[in-house]
């Protein structure tokens, strides 16, 4: 397919250049043209006028015979009365031209048979008319050697042309291939995780079907299995309905003013319970009074799946830290853990949608993959940045920075803990 598209964008291209070269050079073909014949044009006037050949210019009149060219002159009962001085054509030519012109009828045009081609002009005088003649071979030759020399520019051009147009269409399709490849991936992998609890949920229910007779209440290790699949089935439509609105770019988020500080509390003191449960320790370095311009539900959304995430892969007696820092113009959040951490060579990809480190684990922790790659969105439409630092065995660290109003300055984006 794209291999296709490639070659359509590069015929395109070729087509396009050759219809633009085409239109150019029938454009300056015909202008020489038209520019060769008005010269000849006025030099056989010049010269019927003064009925002598015209020498080169600094030269006084002499009587010299120009290259190719020669008149007549003939009375008005139609005989030969005189002609140019030097001429090397028989007279039985001489007549056979005047026989032609007299026949054409015109004042001008050309006269053409096997052994000339000429042009010729007539011009009535007293004694009748002068008739006179110039070699179009010349101006033949001139017209192809443009004609050659336009098809080797031509060529020269298209080959250029198809050169550059095979290379800028490779840079151009490189994107839409990548995207393609992105799409077909998350597709598959959407597929995939709702796969999996669809499989549970039929499974479980196959079992209470078989079990008619049962009560509910004896039945209710399987429908608890059913609705909590349902729930992890809820949760990443309602991620990827996140996504592909935010890819969509047609929903514009709305934002005002609000309390980070307070929010941070707020978010502490859900996520406590949960953080003792499992013997962690979470403490929260708050700053208070800090207000930033955004949307709340989506900033929540954002430190919620940060938190969450620490929670889950940091160990028992480990320790979870949530930072707050303001400046002028930004504000840097920060979520440390002392979890099992992210080998380097899956750093770079976190952020990716349905990317695992270890999907199996992940699994078991109730993950879709989509969790950070949301976050991501949220600080990219908050005009921020999100940074990762993490060694294995000694925990993680995520740092957000954030404009307190409608935009960040590169160096703050930069100033990453």
């Amino acid at each position: 397919m794209f291999r296709k598209l490639k070659i359509r964008l590069i015929m395109i291209n070729v087509a396009s250049l050759s219809l633009v070269l085409f239109i150019i050079f029938s454009a300056l073909y015909f202008g020489i043209k038209y520019g060769i014949n008005q010269r000849s044009y006025m030099l056989m006037n010049d010269i019927a006028k003064e009925e002598r050949m015209m020498p080169p210019m600094g030269e006084p009149y002499a009587d010299r015979v120009l290259s190719g060219i020669f008149f007549i002159k003939v009375d008005t009962s139609g005989k030969i009365i005189g002609y140019s001085q030097g001429l090397n054509i028989s007279e039985k030519d001489v007549e056979e031209l005047k026989k032609i012109v007299l026949q054409k009828g015109i004042d001008s045009g050309k006269v053409e048979n096997n052994n000339y081609s000429l042009k010729f002009l007539k011009v009535s005088k007293e004694y009748g008319f002068i008739v006179v003649f110039l070699d179009n071979n010349i101006d033949k030759y001139i017209l192809k050697w443009v004609i050659i020399a336009y098809i080797y520019i031509g060529a020269i051009s298209l080959t250029l042309v198809f050169s550059i147009s095979l290379f800028l269409a490779s840079k151009a399709i490189k994107p839409v291939k990548t995207s393609w490849e992105k799409l077909n991936a998350f597709v598959a992998d959407a597929s995939h995780e709702l796969r999996t609890p669809l499989a549970v949920v039929t499974s479980n229910l196959e079992i209470v079907m078989e079990n008619e007779t049962e009560t509910v209440s004896s039945q209710k290790k399987w429908l608890v299995n059913i609705q909590s699949e349902l729930e992890r089935i809820n949760k990443l439509i309602a991620d990827l309905l996140f996504l592909a609105r935010s890819d969509a770019e047609d929903e514009k988020m709305p934002k005002e003013p609000f309390d980070l500080s307070g929010l941070l509390y707020k978010i502490r003191d859900s996520f406590m319970p949960l953080a003792q449960k499992k013997g962690l320790k979470l403490i929260l370095h708050n700053k208070d009074n800090v207000t930033v311009f955004g949307n709340e539900v989506r900033i929540k959304q954002l430190i919620t799946i940060l938190l969450d995430n620490a929670i889950k892969y940091t160990g028992s007696g480990g320790r979870i830290e949530l930072k707050l820092e303001a400046g002028t113009s930004a504000v840097q959040l920060s979520i440390k853990d002392t979890g099992e951490g992210i080998p380097r060579e899956h750093i770079g990809r976190i952020f990716d949608r349905f990317y695992r480190v270890d999907k199996s684990r992940s699994r078991n922790y109730g993950g879709s993959g989509l969790g950070l790659a949301i976050a991501k969105r949220i600080v990219d439409e908050h005009k921020g940045n999100i940074n990762v630092a993490s060694e294995v065995g000694k925990g993680t660290e995520f740092t957000v920075v954030l404009p307190v109003g409608g935009g960040v300055s590169k160096a703050l984006k930069n100033r990453i803990i």
